[in-house]
C-alpha cells in the first residue's frame, strides 16, 4: 500500500501510542516472574506480537483483552518449542530473546526475515557463552539464525560491547537474576543508554535487586524472583516524535497526551532539540503541546543515545534555516536499514541538500518538494517521510506503507484526525 500526502495545516490533540520498548521489557520480565501480572496500555503492534507469540512457543500463557495483558509467569521454567522461533523482522524480540532462551532445557533456534539475519549478533554470542550458555551462529557469520542450547546460566563478570546496540546489554541484564552466582555485567562503548537505564527500572519494579556502579558496570546477585505485578506501560516519546515534528514543519500547534513528563525515555530529548530550532514547548493539563516558529533554525545535535529520533529530526532539519548536523549514529546502518544513506537519499529526493558519512548526516534546510519516497521497508522510514509530504510543496507518495505496522499502526489515521491530507492509494 502507498500513500499520497499533501501539505497541511494541523490542529487538535492525540494520545500518544504505548511506549514499545517498554512494552517489550515489561512482557518478557512478566513471563519471567512468578505469579500472573496485568500489563495495561500494552502496546499492539507487529513487533510486540512477535514477542508475544514467542513466549508462548516457549509456554508462557498470555491472554489479551484490547491493550491489557494478562501473563501468568513461568518464574524461569520454560519450555523448549518444537520448532524454530520466527521473530519476523523484530531485532528486539531477537536480542531478548536469544538470551531468554538459555533459561531452556533444551535446544531452541530463533531466525527472520532476511534483513533480521543480517543485523549484527555476534557482540551478543561471546557474552552469553562466558554466561554459561551454549550459543552459536548456525551460518557461523555472527547473526541468526541463531542455535541456543540452555538451562545452565553460571553468571560472573561479563563484558559486553554494545556501540552497535544497547540491547546486547539489556538483555543480559534481563536473565541475570537467575544466575548460580553473583552477575555483573560491564558495557562498553554504550550507545543508547536510556534504554538499558529503561531496562534496569523495569527490573526493579518486578522486584530485582540491581547495583550501579559508575556508568556502565551493574551487578545482579544470584536466585533473585521476578515478582508479578499489576503495571501500566507509558506513552511513547519515540513514536510521538512524528507529531512534534508535522507540527513544526507544518507551522501547526499539536498536543499529545499520554506522555510521563518526567519519563527517562531517552527520546524524550527531541523536545528540548525542537525548542533549539525554535520551537515552544509546553506541558498542561495532562499534555505536551508544541508550537512551532515562523522559521525553524539549524542545529548540531549528538544522538548516539537516542536514534530512534534521527529520522524525526532529519526532517525537520530539511525545513531549517542553515544547515544541521547530525552526529554520533553510526549505529544507524545496523537498523531495519541503513537509515544513514537511506535518509539522505530520500531527502535529497525531495530537493534538500544532504549527505552523510559512517557516523552522521548533514543536512542544509530549504524548500522540500513532493515525491516519491521508497521506505526500505523501514518503519521509521515511512513515518518521518509522511510527515515531510505534510510540508512540502507538492504531493509525496510514499511506497509500502504496511511497514508501520511494525510499531504504530495507527499513525496515519491519528495524523488524518488532526487534519493531515493522507490518502491512501493502491
Amino acid at each position: 500500500m502507498n500513500i499520497e500526502v499533501t501539505a497541511s495545516t494541523l490542529h487538535g490533540s492525540v494520545v500518544a501510542p504505548s511506549s514499545k520498548s517498554l512494552s517489550h521489557r515489561a512482557i518478557i520480565v512478566a513471563a519471567l516472574a512468578h505469579g500472573t501480572s496485568i500489563l495495561t496500555n500494552a502496546l499492539q503492534a507487529e513487533d510486540i506480537e512477535q514477542t508475544i507469540q514467542a513466549l508462548r512457543q516457549l509456554g508462557v500463557t498470555i491472554d489479551i483483552q484490547g491493550n491489557s495483558l494478562s501473563i501468568q509467569g513461568s518464574g524461569g521454567k520454560l519450555r523448549a518449542p518444537d520448532k524454530a522461533i520466527y521473530l519476523g523482522a523484530s531485532g528486539s524480540s531477537l536480542r531478548f530473546l536469544t538470551a531468554v532462551a538459555g533459561l531452556v532445557q533444551g535446544t531452541i533456534v530463533l531466525t527472520g526475515e532476511k534483513r533480521l539475519c543480517e543485523r549484527p549478533m555476534a557482540d551478543m554470542i561471546e557474552p552469553l557463552k562466558a554466561m554459561g550458555i551454549k550459543i552459536r551462529s548456525i551460518m557461523n557469520n555472527g547473526r541468526a539464525p541463531i542455535e541456543v542450547t540452555g538451562g545452565q546460566v553460571i553468571g560472573g563478570r561479563i563484558t559486553v560491547h554494545a556501540n552497535v546496540s544497547s540491547q546486547f546489554a539489556s538483555a543480559l541484564l534481563l536473565i541475570a537474576p537467575f544466575a548460580k552466582t553473583k552477575t555483573t555485567i560491564h558495557i562498553v562503548d554504550a550507545r543508547s543508554k536510556p534504554y538499558i537505564e529503561l531496562t534496569i527500572n523495569v527490573m526493579r519494579d518486578f522486584g530485582i535487586d540491581v547495583i550501579k556502579s559508575g556508568d556502565d558496570t551493574f551487578s545482579i546477585g544470584p536466585h533473585q524472583q521476578y515478582q508479578a505485578r499489576t503495571y501500566a506501560i507509558e506513552g511513547d516519546y519515540s513514536s510521538s516524535s512524528y507529531f512534534f515534528a508535522a507540527a513544526a514543519v507544518t507551522g501547526s500547534s499539536i498536543t499529545l497526551k499520554n506522555l510521563n513528563t518526567h519519563s527517562i525515555q531517552g527520546d524524550r530529548y527531541f523536545l528540548i532539540l525542537l525548542e533549539k530550532m525554535g520551537c515552544k514547548i509546553a506541558s498542561r493539563d495532562g499534555g505536551i503541546t508544541i508550537t512551532p516558529v515562523k522559521r525553524l533554525r539549524a542545529i548540531t545535535a549528538d544522538l548516539g543515545n537516542c536514534p530512534d529520533i534521527v529520522q524525526s529530526l532529519a526532517v525537520v532539519a530539511a525545513f531549517a534555516g542553515g544547515t544541521t548536523k547530525i552526529k554520533n549514529i553510526g549505529h544507524l546502518k545496523h537498523k531495519e536499514t541503513d537509515r544513514l544513506n537511506a535518509t539522505a537519499t530520500e531527502l535529497r529526493k525531495m530537493g534538500i541538500q544532504a549527505k552523510n558519512d559512517n557516523d552522521s548526516l548533514i543536512i542544509t534546510g530549504g524548500t522540500p518538494k513532493g515525491t516519491a519516497i521508497d521506505t526500505y521497508n523501514d518503519h521509521r522510514m515511512a513515518m518521518s517521510f509522511a510527515v515531510a509530504g505534510l510540508g512540502a510543496v507538492g504531493t509525496t507518495v510514499v511506497h509500502n506503507v504496511e511497514v508501520i505496522k511494525k510499531s504504530y499502526p495507527e499513525l496515519f489515521k491519528d495524523l488524518t484526525s488532526l487534519g493531515a491530507n493522507i490518502k491512501e492509494t493502491i
